[in-house]
């Protein structure tokens, strides 16, 4: 994620917000991006 925002700024853009498809871990409780479906982490 931090790469595409690099390039988004590189190209004269600016990000207004983050999403992803599914989070997973830690990810899943950050209240920086959106996402669809929290993916569980299997103990293995």
């Amino acid at each position: 994620m931090n790469a595409l925002e690099s390039l988004v700024k590189k190209a004269g853009g600016e990000v207004v917000q983050k999403l992803a498809i599914l989070a997973e871990g830690d990810a899943a409780n950050r209240d920086d991006i959106i996402f669809l479906e929290k993916l569980p982490i299997f103990e293995i």
